[in-house]
């Protein structure tokens, strides 16, 4: 019997193996192996031989604005294309979501009418505005108004 196509893709029922081949591996260390020779290669040559570096000096030192622009302009054509083309996805994911949003409108005010509410008096305590301090103990406790505290420059003109 063939097994279905759930039952062949199914992640826990697979293995996945290796995408690249080990041959591939050993090519790619080998390649930066080079890369790296060759770069050592060429900072060497441009430390110790003179006519190498006024060669390359000239080369980018006089094109340097010209390297500079192109960069410049690259990258800004790059992020150009990529607003533009974000911007095509955001208008089509809001034509694609203007018409399922009806849907699940629709669905959203049945789920919230079954919620039920909380009333509004039982849910918060209230809370007294003036602090309640404990006296300390042995202290004898006063019944009267608060009496409220008074300031050193107070005090000093008191005094006079």
């Amino acid at each position: 019997m063939r097994k279905g196509l759930a039952e062949r893709m199914s992640p826990s029922r697979t293995v996945q193996k290796a995408v690249t081949p080990d041959s591939v591996k050993s090519l790619m260390i080998i390649e930066a192996i080079v890369i790296a020779f060759f770069s050592f290669w060429l900072a060497n040559e441009y430390v110790y031989n003179v006519f190498f570096r006024i060669y390359v000096n000239s080369i980018f030192v006089e094109h340097f604005t010209t390297y500079t622009i192109a960069l410049g302009l690259g990258i800004g054509l790059a992020g150009a294309a990529a607003a533009a083309t974000l911007y095509k996805n955001l208008r089509e994911a809001k034509v694609r979501l203007g018409s399922v949003a009806p849907k699940i409108r629709g669905s959203v005010e049945k789920m919230l009418a079954t919620v039920p509410t909380m009333e509004t008096q039982g849910a918060v305590p209230l809370i007294s505005s003036v602090p309640v301090s404990q006296p300390a103990s042995g202290a004898s406790t006063t019944i009267g108004p608060p009496v409220p505290p008074v300031s050193s420059s107070q005090q000093t003109e008191e005094k006079k």
